[in-house]
C-alpha cells in the first residue's frame, strides 16, 4: 500500500475516533461547526504530509505527480469519512437530525417566522400557514437526512481535497523545495 493512501486512512480513522470520543463524552454533539473545522484540518494535514513525504523521497517528481500524491490521501479520506457520517447520523446518533427538525418545527409555530417566510419567498405569498409549514418541513427532512449529509460531505470533501492538493503542491514547490 502506498504511503499517501496509508496517511489518508490513518487520518480518516483518527477523525472517526475523535468524533466517536466526542459522542461518548457528550461533548459538543449538537454543534457541528467545530467538527467541520477539525475535518478540514485533518484532510489538509493528510494531503500536506503525503505530498511532503513523497516529495522528499522523489524531489524530481513533476507537479502532477505531487497533486496525485495529495489526492491519493485526501480522496479515500473523503469517502471513508462521508460513509461514516451516513452511519453516524442514521444509526449511531439519529437524535441529532430529530432535534434539528424539532427546532425548525418550533420556529414554525411563531407567526413572525411564517410572515418572514411568506415575505421573503414569492412562491409562498398565496399559501396558507399550514401549506408553508408542510413545505418547509418536507424540505427540512430532506436536508437533515443522513443520505443528504453523506452526499454533501462527499462532494465538499472531494472538492476541498482536490483544491488543497493543487494549492499545497504549488506552495511546496515554490516555498519549501524552491523549484
Amino acid at each position: 500500500m502506498r504511503f499517501p493512501l496509508k496517511i489518508g486512512l490513518i487520518f480518516a480513522a483518527s477523525w472517526i475516533a475523535f468524533k466517536m470520543l466526542a459522542l461518548a463524552i457528550n461533548w459538543s454533539t449538537n454543534d457541528i461547526r467545530f467538527f467541520v473545522f477539525v475535518n478540514m484540518l485533518f484532510i489538509t494535514t493528510a494531503a500536506s504530509f503525503s505530498i511532503y513525504k513523497e516529495k522528499r523521497a522523489n524531489p524530481d517528481n513533476p507537479l502532477l505527480q505531487d497533486i496525485k500524491n495529495g489526492l491519493l490521501s485526501s480522496l479515500p479520506y473523503a469517502l471513508i469519512v462521508s460513509v461514516f457520517l451516513y452511519f453516524y447520523y442514521e444509526k449511531i446518533y439519529p437524535e441529532f437530525n430529530e432535534n434539528k427538525l424539532r427546532e425548525i418545527e418550533l420556529r414554525l409555530e411563531e407567526r413572525k417566522t411564517i410572515a418572514e417566510l411568506r415575505s421573503s419567498n414569492p412562491d409562498m405569498e398565496n399559501k396558507t400557514d399550514v401549506e408553508i409549514k408542510k413545505a418547509v418541513m418536507e424540505n427540512s427532512r430532506t436536508i437533515h437526512s443522513a443520505k443528504f449529509t453523506m452526499i454533501l460531505s462527499t462532494l465538499a470533501l472531494m472538492i476541498y481535497g482536490t483544491l488543497n492538493s493543487i494549492a499545497i503542491s504549488l506552495i511546496f514547490r515554490r516555498v519549501i523545495f524552491r523549484q
